[in-house]
């Protein structure tokens, strides 16, 4: 029965932790779009996506690889909580632009391979700060993506991990993500 309340305790610790954390914004770093991400407080732009996705399906050129310019979304329980600009690079780098504001450092660098069975595998991994500049710990942005057929569409899943200062995990908030490759008109 204590494990049970120690547990208990410990799981509310995490979350108020998070509430805390998620209720300041970051200072000048990528980490303030992924822990808006996590608090859904990010800006989406429905008429955006709707441009890009009709560019995208009327685009009739075939691709086998992620390298490109990418519009995507990123949604948790039916909702999308943030959008973004991503650029996969030949080497396996990637750039994450997201829909946030650029005084606030909205722009993430990233790695990414492909796996043997064909995903996607993306990582980043983010220094977060609160307002006052004190170091909070990291926040590791993971996907595992998957090409449509044409190359122009692709799909798969998110989880953003948050760690302490000490590098203890904190909390995980996880959905899917989706996007359109951006063409040439």
């Amino acid at each position: 029965m204590k494990l049970l309340s120690a547990r208990s305790l410990i799981n509310l610790s995490a979350c108020t932790v998070l509430a805390i954390g998620l209720s300041a914004s970051a200072a000048a770093s990528c980490g303030d779009s992924l822990v808006a991400m996590a608090g859904a407080k990010a800006i989406v732009s429905p008429s955006i996506g709707n441009q890009l996705a009709t560019a995208a399906a009327a685009g009739s050129t075939t691709h086998s690889s992620i390298v490109g310019l990418w519009y995507v979304q990123f949604i948790v329980g039916g909702q999308t909580i943030q959008e973004a600009f991503q650029n996969w690079n030949r080497g396996g780098t990637e750039v994450h632009n997201p829909n946030v504001d650029p005084r606030s450092g909205n722009v993430c660098l990233g790695t990414w391979v492909r796996t043997p069975s064909g995903a996607l595998k993306l990582a980043h991994r983010v220094w977060n700060y609160d307002t006052d500049g004190n170091f909070m710990g990291t926040i590791h942005l993971s996907e595992t993506v998957c090409l449509s057929e044409s190359g122009n569409v692709q799909t798969g899943s998110f989880k953003l991990d948050f760690y302490d200062a000490s590098g203890n995990f904190v909390t995980e908030v996880a959905g899917n993500v989706t996007g359109q490759r951006i063409q040439v008109e």
